[in-house]
């Protein structure tokens, strides 16, 4: 078995196509995949009739971080968080300071075993107040995010997601996604650069299709 699909979590968000391929509902990207083919986000994989995230239970690394690090106002001042990511994002900032994480195709940089239940456990051990997801948007890695924040909430710790919020609504409502965190911080929002840059895109060049499994990424960096 591949270190893929050891680490495959089952999508929530996709339709089969009358063509054959199927479409990740996710966000609005819409990537059209065929067998093996990731969307734009290098995340969300066609495996067999379904839609898997391959980066789930794995991360690129944790760090224990003051709260204030965080784009919040007043959140539990003087607290710790613990920060954490995977890899691969569906924005494409040509700026981001954290490319070599949201646009890394190469899995083995996923190192840390991360299941939900460990990611609140190492939080309350190490005297983490909230668990931030971080590095890359956890937009892509929904299903796996907010099952991490119901462990989280379990434990009686807060979350906080700093994301773009770029999804579409309809998984949103359906997951209740937002109600999910604690707090949420926004990364591109509509006033930043980022934002802007998405805005400009969208207009000029449309969703972007999906890309296969083998094919090199198609902006150098992207939103983390």
């Amino acid at each position: 078995m591949s270190e893929d699909e050891q680490a495959a979590w089952p999508g929530r968000w996709w339709h089969r196509l009358d063509d054959g391929r199927i479409q990740c509902d996710l966000c609005p990207r819409d990537c059209r995949l065929h067998e093996g083919q990731r969307g734009l986000c290098s995340v969300r994989r066609r495996v067999g009739d379904a839609m898997v995230l391959t980066t789930c239970g794995r991360s690129s690394g944790f760090c224990i971080d003051p709260i204030e690090k965080k784009p919040l106002n007043h959140f539990h001042p003087g607290s710790s968080v613990l920060s954490f990511g995977t890899a691969g994002c569906n924005l494409a900032c040509k700026f981001c300071q954290n490319w070599d994480i949201s646009k890394s195709r190469e899995m083995d940089r996923l190192m840390d075993e991360a299941s939900p239940q460990r990611i609140a456990r190492l939080a309350r051990e190490r005297g983490a107040l909230s668990v931030a997801f971080t590095y890359n948007d956890p937009v892509i890695f929904a299903e796996y995010a907010m099952d991490a924040a119901d462990a989280c909430h379990a434990l009686g710790l807060f979350s906080v997601a700093v994301t773009a919020g770029y999804m579409h609504a309809a998984p949103r409502r359906a997951a209740r996604f937002t109600r999910r965190w604690t707090s949420t911080a926004a990364s591109a929002g509509a006033g930043s650069r980022c934002g802007l840059q998405l805005r400009q895109a969208a207009r000029r060049d449309g969703p972007r299709p999906a890309v296969h499994a083998d094919s090199p990424p198609a902006a150098r960096c992207s939103c983390g």
